[in-house]
């Protein structure tokens, strides 16, 4: 019995039935689908890649400094050091595992529902985002969201526990010295001794003066 059905529908958004977009539910076509079934969903899943994929470049051209909508999968290969070489956006049917099927197809649909995959919806995002924090009292604005975003994300990889009003000030503080994106990478390496310290680090006359090693030890005493 035919489980699936085509659709002449141009939007991106679910054909037939929702279910079979989760990654169980792929899985399962995958299992008991029938040949015009399995034909079916891999024209689906290119439909799918050809949109993401316009999203992804629109993402990128809107917030190059950004992680939005850049999505990475590995190609499989390795550079002439041996790390994993990765690529933006989403795998072709081509390039593609047969057995990463099913989550490969969970995640498009997934990715093309999200208000964060357009332009659109990352501004929205954004904005309600800054209103949120202004609600809340904290200085929050379109200079800063950016540095205040990458500290917050790494302070969650590290598990990292400290107010918001620090993060926003730190943001602050790398602003006002034009800190670039190398010495924001030192700033966002020493979060732990830095974020405790924000009070202190606003009384250092010009840190550009100093290397971060030498101002961590200053603030350690």
């Amino acid at each position: 019995m035919r489980i699936m059905a085509k659709t002449t529908d141009p939007s991106f958004k679910f054909w037939y039935d929702e279910k079979w977009y989760s990654v169980q539910g792929a899985e399962t076509m995958v299992r008991i689908g029938t040949k015009d079934d399995m034909s079916t969903m891999r024209s689906e899943y290119t439909r799918m890649r050809d949109a993401a994929q316009k999203r992804i470049a629109r993402l990128q051209k809107a917030f190059p400094e950004a992680k939005a909508g850049q999505h990475r999968y590995n190609t499989g290969k390795v550079d002439k050091e041996g790390n994993p070489i990765y690529k933006s956006g989403f795998p072709t049917l081509k390039t593609l595992d047969p057995r990463d099927f099913p989550k490969a197809f969970a995640e498009l649909a997934k990715f093309l529902n999200a208000k964060s995959s357009t332009v659109t919806g990352q501004k929205q995002i954004k904005e309600k985002t800054i209103n949120t924090w202004k609600n809340q009292g904290l200085n929050l604005n379109n200079e800063n969201y950016d540095r205040v975003i990458k500290i917050l994300e790494r302070m969650r990889n590290e598990k990292i526990v400290y107010g918001s009003d620090k993060v926003v000030e730190l943001a602050d503080i790398t602003l006002n010295l034009e800190i670039n994106d190398m010495q924001m990478r030192d700033w966002l390496d020493h979060l732990e001794t830095l974020l405790p310290n924000v009070d202190e680090l606003q009384e250092i006359p010009d840190l550009r003066g100093y290397d971060f090693d030498e101002v961590i030890e200053m603030l350690k005493g």
